[in-house]
């Protein structure tokens, strides 16, 4: 293995290790992004989850204020259902003093705040003085008022203070009946709020779980494979947070379309993501195909200049044998050598012209400036003339060729000179690449726009991979010697470029070990 060789793999094999570390890394970005994206909407789910039931907590301190301290408390104040009204009133700092009429007293016990955008109410209670004893001493029209009055109102007092504390421990510790605490509807509204306000608009079921019995309480669908992704939902709060007392009602929420939502959320980076993957992919393997290109060409420049060498090389040989015999004294008064030798050199000199013609004609088709000189040509006559120069070469080998000129109209418009170019270069190639004697038939046969060619030889046949690149400049098929067929590797692409500029198609089937068979289309009219 030459230098140029190991070089070229050590580069591939760098540039690949460099492209797989790319993508793996593209791909571990990618899940960072997934993974980062998921974070931010659990938690914004468990922000909004966690909002439903502080405002469910407060509705239900509300609520209990509106119940049970207002049946205990007596003050003309505590009639909470207009309490947005009339808490303004309540919450007035109370007068310095040691004497507080009951009304005074329970008004100084709770101070209310009102949110005019949100409507909500906020209490304040002052724990010290709720759970301590009540005043011994309460004024109002103190001198009027009898002894055994004032006794009786605060027992009454007492009485009274102790229901309030004991409701609001029982309020503290939390009821086990669910619907007692939660108002379905207002459960949904303030999900669906809240969800919103974090900016999560996707759909999703929710239910409220109890956990020691693991039974959904309530369920925002029907759907009974919903209710089990929202048992089996990760997504859960405490639905009491606040109780002394662990209730185990979580409320669950779960997303179906969570996974395309996260996708669609991180669209853009993954697009941009992927979109240079691609690209650095193709330019990978653009990059690849043209070293490996580049390696073949300088490969088939090699064996073309080998072989271009090797062919020029034996006539001018010849001829330098020849031109040296005929300077031999005797040899120069005896005129029978004296031609024979001439006329070898003449066709040394020929073949040599030959050659140089081929290598110049495929240098005018690259550059374009290759003209056909189109007149109208029986192909049937072009056929025959290049059997009579065939034919010779493949008797030589004890081979035959055989024709079928089937075409009932053989006339097309065609360059002639090149037509004949083409069939002697299929048939001289049939020749070559039969490694026994060449049996080689020619057919014609007319289709509805032009006549189509067939040359079949029974001879070594060609890969499937080697059918795809026969017509490549340069290219030759192996026969494990680089000179045991001659040729340039020009032949047939020069025949397929005649064949596009005469508007047919040409295509070749071929088996190793079986031969191969040309078909070649030409069309009635050029142009």
């Amino acid at each position: 293995m030459n230098v140029t060789k190991i070089r070229i793999r050590w580069l591939i094999g760098l540039l690949s290790i460099a492209l797989i570390g790319l993508v793996a890394f593209q791909f571990y970005w990618i899940q960072e992004v997934l993974a980062v994206n998921q974070e931010r909407f659990n938690q914004s789910v468990k922000n909004a989850l966690n909002e439903v039931t502080n405002k469910l907590a407060m509705q239900s301190d509300l609520d209990f204020l509106n119940q049970d301290i207002n049946r205990s408390v007596p003050l003309r104040q505590a009639n909470l259902s207009i309490l947005r009204d009339t808490l303004r009133n309540i919450s007035k700092e109370q007068p310095a003093s040691n004497f507080q009429t009951p009304e005074e007293y329970f008004s100084s016990l709770f101070q209310f705040q009102v949110d005019d955008e949100t409507g909500f109410a906020t209490v304040k209670v002052d724990f010290d003085r709720f759970f301590g004893p009540p005043p011994g001493l309460f004024v109002q029209n103190q001198a009027q008022r009898p002894q055994n009055q004032k006794i009786e109102m605060e027992k009454q007092m007492n009485r009274r203070m102790n229901v309030m504390r004991q409701n609001w421990i029982n309020h503290l510790a939390g009821s086990n009946n669910l619907f007692e605490r939660v108002d379905p509807i207002l459960l949904d509204t303030l999900v669906a709020q809240e969800l919103k306000n974090n900016g999560l608009d996707i759909d999703y079921n929710y239910g409220v779980l109890h956990q020691p019995s693991n039974e959904l309480r309530i369920l925002s669908t029907n759907d009974r494979m919903t209710s089990e992704d929202v048992k089996a939902s990760e997504l859960r709060v405490n639905l009491f947070p606040n109780d002394l007392t662990e209730k185990g009602y979580y409320l669950n929420i779960d997303f179906p379309g969570k996974k395309n939502y996260l996708l669609s959320q991180a669209i853009l980076p993954l697009s941009a993501s992927g979109i240079l993957l691609l690209v650095v992919i193709g330019c990978f393997s653009y990059a690849i195909m043209v070293i490996l290109r580049q390696k073949k060409i300088s490969e088939v420049k090699n064996d073309f200049i080998n072989n271009m060498t090797h062919e020029f090389k034996t006539p001018i040989a010849t001829v330098s044998l020849a031109t040296e015999a005929l300077q031999d004294d005797d040899i120069k008064g005896n005129k029978t050598f004296v031609d024979r030798y001439v006329s070898v050199i003449q066709e040394e000199n020929k073949r040599l012209g030959m050659q140089v013609e081929k290598v110049l004609q495929i240098a005018s088709l690259d550059k374009k400036d290759f003209k056909l000189k189109i007149e109208e040509a029986n192909l049937h006559e072009i056929i025959e003339k290049a059997l009579v120069n065939i034919n010779i070469l493949v008797e030589k080998r004890g081979g035959s060729i055989s024709s079928q000129l089937l075409a009932s109209n053989p006339i097309i418009e065609a360059d002639k000179v090149h037509l004949t170019n083409i069939v002697y270069n299929l048939l001289d190639n049939a020749n070559k690449y039969s490694p026994e004697a060449p049996e080689i038939h020619i057919r014609t046969e007319n289709i509805s726009t032009g006549v189509i060619l067939k040359i079949t030889d029974k001879g070594i046949g060609m890969s499937k991979e080697a059918s795809q690149k026969i017509f490549d400049k340069f290219y030759r098929v192996s026969t494990g010697n680089v000179h045991d067929v001659k040729g340039f590797g020009l032949g047939l692409s020069y025949v397929k470029n005649i064949i596009d500029m005469h508007q047919g198609s040409i295509n070749v089937k071929s088996e190793p070990g079986k031969g191969s068979t040309f078909k070649i289309i030409i069309p009635f009219n050029h142009g």
